[in-house]
């Protein structure tokens, strides 16, 4: 069996063949479980935005009266942000493997991660995000409800 060219590669390094169809499998699934998580994580910021807005403007109206303490001016609540939409990272990959009319391609080991275990950088940030809107509190203008959709959209990463 002769040993395909890879090219200019770090002996060390694994590669992986693979056939695009199957990249394309993980990379979709992988894709609809980031969808649905995310779809959570907008719900959960636009209520923490609403209660943000609440608790903003009773700390305006504390800071017009002239009733804040010192602690409460270093405590003015801050505006949650939604993270970035990450979508068109997959899409990118699943157009170009759509494409690939080759019948194996040859994965290193960090797009292996990426493509079949859905180890990307913004996965990680993501999951750090839902740990964090998890563990909830006021502080994050986030109640039970929401706390407990953020570890259901958690659990669909733990398996």
């Amino acid at each position: 069996m002769t040993v395909p060219n890879l090219g200019n590669t770090d002996l060390m390094e694994i590669h992986a063949v693979v056939s695009p169809a199957g990249i394309l499998v993980e990379l979709e699934l992988h894709r609809e479980r980031y969808i649905e998580t995310l779809g959570d994580v907008k719900k959960i910021c636009e209520a923490r935005t609403e209660r943000y807005i609440e608790a903003l403007r009773e700390w305006k109206q504390k800071e017009i009266d002239g009733d804040l303490t010192d602690a409460e001016k270093r405590a003015k609540p801050e505006e949650p942000e939604m993270p970035r939409d990450r979508t068109k990272t997959y899409d990118k990959f699943i157009a170009l493997y759509k494409a690939t009319q080759v019948e194996t391609v040859y994965l290193s080991e960090q797009h292996f991660a990426e493509f079949f275990l859905d180890e990307w950088d913004f996965i990680r940030a993501h999951i750090i995000h839902l740990r964090s809107l998890r563990a909830g509190g006021s502080a994050m203008f986030l109640n039970e409800d929401l706390s407990a959709m953020a570890a259901d959209a958690l659990s669909l990463y733990s398996s």
